[in-house]
């Protein structure tokens, strides 16, 4: 007799867990919906390439120039430092040991004085 009953318990088991998972799933199907239709961008369609993004931009080079102006008269800066680094290559010095270069504009005295690497100094006329 208990292989009777546990069938029939076997069989009612079976029915009542059958509609309960159907409900979970015809609830839950609409609010998927939902949310793939709220992910996707307006005016966009599958499988088109954004071509908006990838525009080409020309790389301008910016060139910061510097004047000195005194007495009617005008001096480059960028002019002035080339000097200075040649005449320290004139006294035989090498270009590549520059690492730094301090530059003093007198332009009352006509003349600049440099300083190189925190060693050599000089000046050059205006």
């Amino acid at each position: 007799m208990a292989k009777k009953t546990t069938a029939k318990k076997v069989a009612e088991v079976k029915e009542v867990k059958a509609p309960v998972v159907e409900e979970k799933a015809v609830e839950t199907a609409p609010v998927v919906e939902e949310a793939v239709t709220e992910k996707k961008k307006p005016g966009r369609k599958p499988g088109s390439k954004n071509t908006t993004a990838k525009t080409e931009t020309k790389k301008v080079e910016k060139k910061d120039e510097v004047f000195v102006q005194f007495a009617g008269e005008e001096f480059a800066v960028e002019e002035v430092m080339e000097k200075a680094k040649a005449a320290y290559i004139a006294e035989g010095h090498r270009a590549s040991a520059i690492k730094s270069v301090r530059l003093y504009i007198k332009p009352e005295e006509r003349k600049a004085y440099y300083v190189i690497n925190d060693k050599a100094a000089g000046s050059i006329e205006l």
